[in-house]
């Protein structure tokens, strides 16, 4: 019996001592970790919950290093469970890259808005004010406001550079201009060329009607440095009527360079009209057109900063200043 008892006694240890190997061994063998999920992707192994939260806050970092704007977040809870692992897999995985591409941004952008139009962007809210308030004080009549808008990605910001050049060209379109009308007093004479030129300024001197409903003119007729202005812009909105400034003959109905899509429109005696920068043709090259029918819509086509008319009048080829042949102006 007492024999019995030492080989159950051994036995039983010997069994112990062979598991505490295998549990040894095991566990110097294998890692207690945790298996951390994302949105049903694998992210990777860590040692615990606050390494995970240290792998996170530094890809934050590093995108708050590109923009102090930006908000890095993750759409999604982790989900973590408890496994056993080698070592060699949680040196060799990149928990870095898996985690990155799961992380979402958020950027503020704030958008310089001219009569609800968006002309520039910018990632600091200074810069777009510093604009806006300038705006108002040149030209208080246009309206000019800045708007937050959230986007994922940073994309192209306007340049300081290119908003001046904006900047200035609203100032110039809006700021009131005074035009003193240019009367042509047709000289006597009895050769056939100035009796043209006599003709031609006696039928302009009759008038036309305002091309369009609004009559704001924001670059008159002359030179602008060096080069000549050959007609007024009178300023709009885009799909805005124009009208044929009386009655005629299309002659061209098409897009013409630098003028955009474009009318001419000859009158006779020597007079004809020009409509550039249109959005939209309504007549063809051979109609006739009335005094007041709408032959076109606004726009900006063209070389053209903003939606507006460019109206030029010509006698005899030559461009004049129209407004001073405006029937009321």
């Amino acid at each position: 019996m007492l024999s019995t008892l030492k080989f159950i006694f051994f036995t039983t240890f010997l069994l112990v001592l062979m598991f505490s190997a295998v549990v040894v061994t095991v566990l110097n063998t294998y890692k207690p970790t945790l298996r951390v999920v994302l949105n049903d992707k694998f992210i990777g192994y860590f040692s615990n919950e606050e390494e995970f939260e240290d792998v996170y806050n530094t890809l934050v970092s590093e995108k708050e290093l590109i923009d102090s704007n930006v908000k890095a977040y993750l759409d999604a809870e982790p989900v973590f469970t408890t496994c056993y692992i080698r070592d060699n897999l949680i040196t060799s995985q990149n928990v870095y890259t898996s985690l990155r591409a799961e992380l979402k941004t958020e950027y503020t952008i704030y958008n310089v808005a001219i009569n609800d139009e968006k002309k520039m962007i910018f990632n600091s809210q200074d810069e777009a004010n510093k604009y806006v308030t300038n705006l108002k004080k040149e030209v208080p009549k246009v309206k000019s406001e800045v708007t937050t808008e959230k986007v994922s990605n940073l994309g192209e910001m306007t340049s300081i550079e290119v908003a001046d050049n904006i900047f200035k060209d609203i100032v110039s379109r809006n700021k009131p201009v005074i035009v003193i009308p240019k009367v042509v007093i047709p000289k006597a004479t009895t050769t056939n060329e100035t009796v043209s030129v006599a003709t031609a300024n006696v039928s302009a001197a009759q008038g036309g009607i305002w091309p369009t409903t609004a009559r704001y003119i924001s670059s008159s007729f002359g030179y602008r440095g060096a080069s000549l202005h050959t007609g007024i812009d009178i300023a709009g909105r885009s799909g805005d009527p124009i009208y044929a400034y009386k009655s005629g003959l299309v002659t061209f109905s098409g897009w013409g360079g630098s003028y955009g899509y474009m009318l001419k429109v000859d009158h006779g005696n020597g007079i004809t009209t020009w409509y550039a920068h249109c959005s939209k043709l309504l007549v063809n090259a051979g109609d006739s057109v009335e005094m007041g029918q709408t032959i076109a819509k606004e726009g900006t086509t063209g070389n053209s900063t903003g939606n507006h008319l460019h109206f030029e009048l010509r006698i005899n080829g030559t461009a004049v200043n129209p407004y001073g042949y405006i029937i009321g102006r």
